[in-house]
């Protein structure tokens, strides 16, 4: 069926702002006024019907009170804009009206007003009552004001203060009057200093240096006379011995670190300085608090070891001292399967090490050779074996013999090809199969090869024509085909249901039937402008009168 758009013109002018005269009902548009017309009912004039202005004005009207807009209530109802009237031009007001102030505070008289001039209030605060002029507050008393919440002083009294004050030790006590002064001093030789603030608001209590104190960042500081303990001293940080002595003791075990039950955080062991002829050198035997092992030292420059820890980095092969000393293991006893072991970078020994103690009992073996045991007596190397053979079997052959020794190394061996493998065997029992046979199985027995079908064809099918037959073997393989061509399909079988078509006829559906055709619209493509389009019951299109109304 034939498609077509067909747009409906009116009367227009890019020039005249208004038309003298359209028929009746006649449409135009003025490019130049933007506004619409419309015949008048005598045909001899022109309406003015709206257009863009009355678009603009409307579409532009606020709730605001805007110059030259058109203005719309408010979601309120509520109107903006000046109303023109008497107002504008009177100079006074149609009824006088007056105006005062009253209230608990301010009271101003009524003052009458129309508009011709001004309005000045008289107003006077009121008087509070029980208030009068005067002053409050001396040397012993203070005043008392009680104000509202708007300011203004409610009631004035006094109240007295105290002009003296008691200071006491706990036993002694003494009375200090206003306007005395107060002074704070430590005794003779007691230590203490006494400090008043550069504003005179706060005394301040320290000590000189002849008192020893604890947690304090200042020092150093020194005692000038002996100091006897009778608790224990703990020493956190280092200490400085200078012209000491030599004590002795009857304990029998020297305890360190007896400050480190916090965690495990300290270092414990001991360290010696002595110098190498050019440089103070420290030696040792310290337990790390970090990996719980002991390090043996020396040669570590003293600067390194401060306090009570020794850093990690100071522990290097350059750094491990000697021990010269017979060492025993402890070994498992029946109350406990652990085993001791040891863990040694690098360990050298004058005598090859026994068989009994986990050794080889040799300094050193041929290279190459086979090692095996012999009794508690040291290792001891087998000779090469004389087998070589460097061929590569195993692909198309299998081994026909091997000897070996008693100690499993191979000394000889034979291989032969493979052949002749049967089903059984995992083969198919033929030497040799026919170039493009099929091979098919033969149960137990041997595999056999298919003859080739004979059945040969090369053509293309199936664009246009539909299989008719085929047969096949009791093996799958095609042996004849034939194909015919495709025709005559109906609506139901995704065909047209007709064999020819009229040429530039219309189709269209009829239900199940074949599709119908309409008499031929034409012999090629037509163009109508400015007319109406028509559509008959077949859907072949006519066009008739013309709706361009021309310009004005």
């Amino acid at each position: 069926m034939a498609i077509s758009n067909t747009s409906i013109l009116v009367r227009r002018s890019l020039t005249t702002a208004t038309p003298t005269s359209f028929k009746q009902g006649e449409i135009g548009y003025s490019y130049s006024s933007n506004n619409f017309f419309i015949g008048s009912p005598t045909g001899d004039g022109v309406v003015a019907i709206g257009g863009y202005n009355t678009y603009t004005a409307v579409n532009n009207a606020t709730q605001s009170n805007t110059a030259s807009t058109l203005v719309k209530r408010d979601p309120n109802g509520a109107f903006f804009g000046r109303l023109y009237g008497d107002a504008n031009t009177a100079d006074t007001l149609t009824n006088s009206q007056n105006f005062s102030v009253s209230g608990g505070d301010i009271t101003a008289s009524a003052v009458g007003f129309n508009g011709s001039a001004g309005v000045t209030l008289n107003a006077s605060l009121n008087n509070v009552g029980g208030l009068s002029a005067g002053t409050v507050g001396s040397s012993s008393s203070v005043p008392v004001i009680q104000y509202g919440a708007n300011g203004r002083i409610l009631s004035v009294s006094s109240a007295g203060i105290q002009t003296s004050f008691t200071v006491s030790d706990s036993v002694n006590s003494n009375t200090v009057n206003g306007g005395s002064t107060l002074t704070f001093k430590a005794n003779t030789n007691s230590g203490i200093t006494t400090y008043v603030g550069p504003n005179n608001e706060t005394v301040y209590f320290g000590v000189d240096n002849t008192l020893v104190r604890s947690n304090t960042s200042g020092g150093p500081q020194s005692i000038g006379t002996d100091v006897q303990i009778s608790g224990n001293l703990i020493v956190t940080g280092a200490v400085t011995y200078v012209n000491t002595s030599i004590s002795q003791s009857t304990s029998s075990l020297l305890h360190l670190a007896a400050n480190n039950t916090v965690g495990d955080v300290l270092d414990i062991g001991f360290v010696g300085t002595y110098n190498n002829g050019s440089a103070n050198l420290s030696t040792g035997l310290v337990r790390d608090a970090g990996n719980k092992g002991y390090y043996l030292f020396s040669g570590v420059n003293s600067s390194s070891v401060t306090g009570n820890t020794v850093a990690n980095n100071l522990f290097t092969t350059a750094n491990t001292a000697t021990l010269y000393a017979n060492i025993i293991a402890p070994q498992a006893n029946a109350s406990s399967a652990n085993i001791t072991t040891a863990t040694i970078g690098t360990l050298s020994l004058t005598n090859p090490l026994a068989l009994t103690s986990g050794g080889t009992g040799a300094t050193s073996f041929t290279n190459g050779q086979i090692v095996i045991g012999n009794g508690t007596t040291s290792l001891i190397s087998l000779a090469n074996s004389s087998y070589s053979n460097t061929g590569t079997y195993g692909t198309n052959s299998t081994l026909a013999g091997l000897t070996v020794d008693a100690y499993g190394r191979t000394t000889a061996a034979a291989w032969q090809p493979i052949s002749g493998l049967t089903v059984s065997q995992g083969g198919t029992g033929q030497a040799t199969f026919a170039t493009g046979q099929l091979i098919i199985g033969g149960g137990t027995g041997p595999m056999n090869a298919l003859a080739n079908s004979s059945y040969a064809n090369t053509g293309t099918y199936g664009t246009n024509s539909t299989l008719a037959a085929l047969s096949v073997d009791a093996y799958g393989r095609t042996t004849a085909a034939s194909w015919q061509p495709i025709s005559g399909l109906t609506v139901s079988q995704g065909g047209t249901g007709a064999a020819t078509f009229t040429t530039n006829g219309i189709t269209y559906g009829n239900g199940t039937g074949a599709i119908q055709v309409t008499a031929a619209a034409g012999t090629s493509d037509q163009t109508w402008s400015n007319q109406i389009m028509t559509v008959n019951n077949s859907g072949v299109p006519t066009w008739t009168t013309t709706m361009d109304g021309g310009t004005f």
